[in-house]
């Protein structure tokens, strides 16, 4: 709900930092010429003199000012693409696998009103709130409250019918940097803070994402613990050569490991 006021310092924040970046550039620019204008100049140009730790800080403010602006301005572009769009990266993320799935019409994204009104609903608001009660949201006509909610859980179905079903074939502690699984596991982790998952022998992994040595799924529980709310949901990265593909043999229904 303050997204406004995280804009305004994102865009005040670079600001402040290009003016001190400027006083601070010239001032070491005089400093070091003092000598010239001290000969040449006509008078008017201001005599800067600097002590070896006024110089020293100077460059380190500098050296600050110049990083602000790069970051915070990087995330001002980042804050300013999603106002106008009107959309967060996770909804970014939902509409794009829209256009994946296979769906009889186009999926129209509710809360795309328009660049102007996506705007004036987040900046220029009378009592600097977004124009929302944060439950209930301006949509498009014709759309509804719900419509990105329905997609997204068709998407998590239609994730869930294309997974497929692996067992653990070799123990897997969950370490982000498993050295014992050999150099290229290690080097070749998957860059996202999302979690492991300990793999022991007999576990069985309902696998949705698939990478070059890292897959990613959730652990398939026995009917008995399904409805127990004290066993947490483990899911998470392991690394490929510790499970084997269950592949159901075709006209008798009995499954088959196949190793990666």
């Amino acid at each position: 709900m303050n997204h406004a006021s995280f804009t305004y310092f994102l865009f005040f924040a670079p600001v402040g930092c290009i003016h001190a970046f400027y006083i601070l550039a010239m001032s070491l620019y005089y400093g070091f010429n003092i000598r010239w204008y001290i000969q040449f100049g006509d008078g008017t140009e201001p005599r800067v003199i600097f002590s070896l730790y006024t110089l020293i800080g100077s460059m380190f403010a500098i050296g600050l000012a110049f990083g602000i602006i790069i970051s915070v301005g990087i995330l001002l572009i980042v804050q300013t693409k999603a106002i106008w769009r009107n959309r967060t990266g996770i909804e970014d993320w939902i509409e794009q696998k829209s256009t994946y799935r296979d769906r009889d019409d186009d999926f129209v994204y509710p809360y795309d009103l328009g660049v102007r009104r996506n705007i004036s609903q987040v900046l220029f608001t009378s009592n600097g709130w977004p124009k929302s009660n944060g439950f209930y949201w301006d949509v498009k006509e014709g759309c509804t409250q719900f419509d990105l909610t329905i997609e997204q859980k068709l998407q998590k179905a239609d994730k869930k019918a294309r997974s497929l079903e692996y067992v653990g074939i070799k123990n897997y502690s969950g370490s982000f940097f498993p050295i014992t699984h050999g150099p290229c596991v290690c080097c070749c982790f998957p860059w996202s803070d999302e979690p492991r998952v300990p793999i022991a022998p007999g576990d069985r992994i309902s696998v949705t994402r698939w990478r070059k040595r890292w897959l990613y799924g959730d652990k398939i529980f026995s009917q008995s613990k399904i409805g127990d709310n004290s066993v947490p949901r483990e899911r998470g990265w392991f690394p490929k050569h510790c499970v084997a593909s269950v592949a159901e043999n075709n006209g008798s229904g009995d499954g088959k490991c196949k190793k990666n």
